[in-house]
């Protein structure tokens, strides 16, 4: 008997699929693959969004969070030097993933759902338009397939074509001990060949996450060189605990989201959804997750429309704001303006803060609010008159519109 709904990946995407497929359709046969076993670590910035905070309460896991303090202090430093700190509306986390996955997935177990530890080689489309994927532990055969394993995804690569070179960023990260001071959320951007940014993110009073990053580079720096820019960016970055300093891979958005195909899904950073200012991707992966397994249980026969139109209502306008602002933001004297900017509204480092970490999306009065941002710490620069360039275009929401057909 074929499974109603298989998994592949039990990262957060994964287990937000399973979490809302059961709910759904109580009585449907789901099925999660991974060959990895959990608790694991995964290299990231371990940051919980307070929209990703919301998604744990609507998966009803908010339990995920519990034990670590939460973090109600962000702070923003610009390429030139130019700095803004302020307390944003809504508090968010930092928990490492070693423990977060960990607990979705025992979330998510506790439903019912079957676990299968192996890995996946492969999928076909079968003669009814179901899929089977092979598996180390043998074929399953499934209704619908979510592919919700990760940057590298084997799901992807059946359905899609690669993910562009220049839409790649790369990044390290580490465990070190925090810093004296106040905790606080602290993004740190510099400007060279290609925008890059470094992170320090508190996690308990004792430690913080921290790591560097490249956007969209076709010629990857070595780990040497992420680590170096870390220490430089990052002072209490050099003492990072060497063990825990791990590369990855950010498949990011602005190469454009990949949804899937029939009856396959993909979620999560098997779909690209990693912002391209900040390689955020638990909230979209949240979000997707439980978005896709909502479709694939109310139209399983064909999932896709239902999936793309779902997601393009909660974030089209997002995605094509970011895409933009990564655009804008490599042109010199773009990001310091704008925190600049920031530093005298609370408005303009709500909307920043929203579009690095949560949803935000550039509607009239919130572009309004960023031209006059921008229009008040204007100056020259070797460049002449920086512009901040069209909003996102009715070809860009057509492209948007297209994806994953």
């Amino acid at each position: 008997m074929a499974y109603d709904l298989v998994i592949v990946g039990g990262g957060p995407a994964g287990a937000a699929a399973a979490l809302t497929a059961r709910r759904v359709a109580p009585d449907a046969r789901i099925a999660v693959v991974d060959r990895a076993a959990f608790p694991r670590d995964k290299p990231c910035g371990d940051a919980i969004s307070p929209d990703a905070v919301a998604e744990l309460a609507r998966l009803g896991a908010s339990a995920a969070v519990d034990g670590f303090p939460s973090v109600d202090r962000l702070r923003l430093r610009a390429p030139g030097g130019t700095e803004v700190a302020d307390v944003p509306p809504a508090v968010g986390y930092v928990v490492p993933r070693l423990v977060f996955d960990a607990r979705l997935v025992d979330a998510a177990r506790a439903t019912g759902v079957e676990w299968v530890h192996a890995p996946v080689r492969g999928l076909r489309r079968d003669e009814d338009g179901g899929i089977t994927v092979d598996t180390g532990a043998g074929p399953l055969a499934a209704r619908v397939v979510i592919g919700a394993d990760g940057a590298n995804s084997a799901v992807r690569r059946t359905v899609a074509a690669p993910v562009a070179a220049g839409a790649m960023g790369v990044a390290v990260r580490g465990y070190a001990p925090a810093p004296a001071g106040e905790p606080e959320l602290l993004l740190v951007w510099e400007r060279g060949d290609v925008l890059a940014y470094a992170w320090s993110f508190p996690i308990d009073g004792h430690r913080c996450n921290v790591g560097y990053g490249v956007f969209g580079t076709r010629h990857p720096p070595r780990r040497t060189a992420l680590i170096t820019r870390l220490a430089a960016l990052i002072p209490h970055g050099a003492d990072a605990d060497a063990a825990s300093l791990r590369g990855h891979r950010l498949p990011l958005s602005n190469g454009g989201v990949m949804l899937g195909r029939g009856r396959v899904l993909l979620v999560g950073d098997a779909a690209c959804l990693i912002n391209p200012i900040t390689g955020e991707g638990i909230y979209y992966a949240l979000l997707s997750g439980r978005l896709a397994a909502s479709a694939a249980l109310r139209s399983p026969a064909a999932p896709l429309p239902g999936y793309r139109a779902l997601l393009r209502a909660t974030l089209g306008g997002h995605l094509l704001s970011t895409r933009w602002l990564a655009a804008v933001a490599g042109r010199e004297g773009v990001l310091d303006r704008l925190v600049g900017a920031a530093e005298h509204s609370p408005a303009t480092l709500e909307l920043l803060a929203d579009l690095a970490f949560g949803k935000g999306a550039l509607t009239p009065s919130t572009t309004l609010v960023l031209a006059r941002a921008l229009a008040s710490t204007v100056r020259p620069s070797r460049y002449g008159r920086i512009s901040a360039g069209p909003g996102p275009t009715k070809r860009a929401a057509d492209r948007l519109r297209r994806t994953g057909d």
